[in-house]
């Protein structure tokens, strides 16, 4: 479990959905009350940087320092392929056994915000999948 506070954004606010890649586990969240309760159910290491990417697509970082986790559009990183982002999702470790893959195909037709929000959308629906068999 985690140490911080409080969920801060640093400039401005992403537009939600976002996902955050912490170690190959995605988490989506579609505010940031609900980002930071499922934060908090990772262990994050203290003053690493995690990948994170907002509705557009933009790329940004995700710090935990001094008990508080900031989301910044401050990111090195170059705008993931779409290709790249299916495959992420494809491949993560927090894939439940019954989930089917996003499918490679047609990825040109379709727009980055719409591959991400789907994505996003899967992610949620897994979490509450798994929270619910958690409980029985």
């Amino acid at each position: 479990m985690n140490d911080f506070d409080e969920l801060v954004h640093f400039f401005r606010k992403p537009k939600y959905p976002v996902i955050v890649d912490i170690e190959g586990v995605l988490v989506a969240a579609k505010s940031v009350r609900l980002l930071y309760t499922k934060l908090l159910r990772l262990d994050l290491v203290e003053k690493q940087s995690y990948e994170a990417i907002e509705k557009t697509g933009e790329p940004w970082t995700l710090i935990v320092m001094q008990r508080k986790a900031v989301l910044s559009p401050i990111n090195f990183k170059k705008q993931p392929t779409k290709l790249e982002l299916i495959r992420r999702f494809n491949n993560r470790k927090n894939k439940p056994a019954d989930d089917v893959d996003y499918s490679e195909k047609s990825v040109s037709s379709k727009k980055r915000e719409r591959i991400i929000t789907e994505i996003a959308d899967r992610l949620i629906d897994a979490d509450k999948r798994n929270a619910s068999n958690r409980t029985r």
